[in-house]
């Protein structure tokens, strides 16, 4: 259960969910005095990467950092954290993709600047957006049109580096979703990282890794960050959004281990879905009489073609097979996701759980999402599923 964790202020670095293992090696490299010029933090979106990385540059300019023999932490309260908290400390710089805009805009040295390109509008949604990205570092920036980071980007990062610091502390710059960089802000940045300059991190993170150039990578050290246990994006749903604990582990089922994509679910309708998705079951399961009914759940299911809400429900479809295994071999409901609808499971588990068959039909099931990501047609699908379900279940308990 999510109230036998540790809570999240007693745990290290306290504003990151998981990653204890990077955690750990960030931590070890402050101690150590072995902080790399250049690190690429990737792993799938929504876990973490810039969370982590804010959390590394504030540590590393923190004015009273607080150690152990494992473990350093940023005081919270001196004025370096408190810049650092509001994103605007004179050490860190944040990039990050930008809309494409009027291209005559020079700096007094003639130099192309990436700000003064933009419009009044633009520049007010990018400070509402980096003020959201300062309350939660697991907001994902979103900035119409803005789908690259230009070379104007990357020349704002070498003219900081090459100015002195108006701040005690380690220059840190973080680049966020670097595979945006088009070609030439690549092949511009491979030179900055080419150049090394003294008490400077530069820190990439992507959720795409493979789209960024092997020059950059090889010059990088690389922190692969692992997608998000569900009871620990439970655990934060519950304590920093107040999700009640048995939707917050819902949801975290649903996410994939992206903490990000869990709070965008909650904005969904649930409910309606996990009620689509049994009544859909139930329908599969009618002894007779049934193929019209099924018929139309099918083309309601896959007629709009979203393969997000279907992949939401096929993942709510497992969930609910899964807890049904878990009734038909235990009576135990503390492992139990749907345990609103207990009585509609073992309602269900008495008439269709002969041995082995939810087990045979989760199977099924998993097959049905990963062949909806591969993107083979959503109709045929369902209905290769339905069959299969029904061949599965429909056995005379054993």
């Amino acid at each position: 259960m999510i109230e036998n964790i540790i809570p999240i202020e007693y745990m290290a670095w306290k504003n990151i969910i998981g990653q204890e293992r990077v955690k750990s090696i960030l931590q070890r490299a402050v101690l150590e005095g072995r902080v790399a010029h250049a690190y690429c933090f990737w792993g799938a979106e929504g876990i973490g990467k810039d969370a982590l990385a804010l959390e590394f540059a504030t540590v590393l300019n923190c004015e009273k950092p607080m150690r152990s023999a494992t473990s350093v932490e940023a005081c919270g309260t001196c004025k370096s954290c408190l810049q650092a908290s509001r994103l605007q400390h004179p050490n860190i710089q944040f990039v990050f993709s930008l809309p494409a805009a009027k291209a005559d805009a020079k700096t007094a040295d003639g130099m192309d600047s990436a700000i003064l390109k933009l419009t009044d509008d633009q520049i007010t949604l990018i400070q509402e957006q980096l003020h959201a990205k300062a309350e939660n570092p697991y907001h994902n920036i979103s900035i119409p049109n803005a789908a690259q980071i230009r070379i104007a980007s990357i020349r704002d990062v070498k003219k900081n580096i090459s100015m002195s610091a108006s701040q005690r502390g380690r220059r840190v710059i973080i680049i966020s979703e670097a595979d945006a960089m088009t070609m030439e802000a690549a092949n511009a940045f491979l030179k900055t990282l080419e150049e090394p300059s003294s008490n400077v991190t530069i820190i990439l993170t992507s959720s795409r890794r493979e789209q960024l150039l092997q020059t950059i990578l090889s010059r990088c050290q690389q922190l692969r960050c692992d997608p998000l246990p569900d009871d620990s994006v439970a655990r934060a749903l519950h304590e920093r959004l107040n999700v009640p604990e048995q939707e917050a582990m819902l949801i975290a089922r649903l996410a994939d281990g992206s903490y990000s994509k869990a709070a965008e679910l909650l904005g969904e309708d649930l409910r309606q879905l996990r009620f689509d998705v049994v009544s859909l079951l139930r329908t599969i399961l009618t002894p007779r009489g049934y193929i019209l009914r099924l018929t139309h759940e099918l083309e309601s299911a896959a007629g709009d073609r979203d393969r997000a809400k279907l992949e939401k429900m096929l993942i709510l479809l497992l969930l609910w097979v899964r807890d049904a295994y878990a009734l038909s071999v235990s009576d135990d409901t503390a492992t139990i996701i749907n345990i609103d609808q207990v009585k509609d499971l073992q309602s269900f588990v008495g008439k269709f759980a002969a041995r082995g068959a939810l087990d045979v039909a989760a199977r099924h099931i998993e097959h049905a999402i990963e062949l909806l990501r591969k993107n083979v047609n959503t109709t045929l699908l369902l209905t290769t599923l339905s069959l299969e379900l029904r061949r599965s279940l429909m056995t005379v308990k054993a």
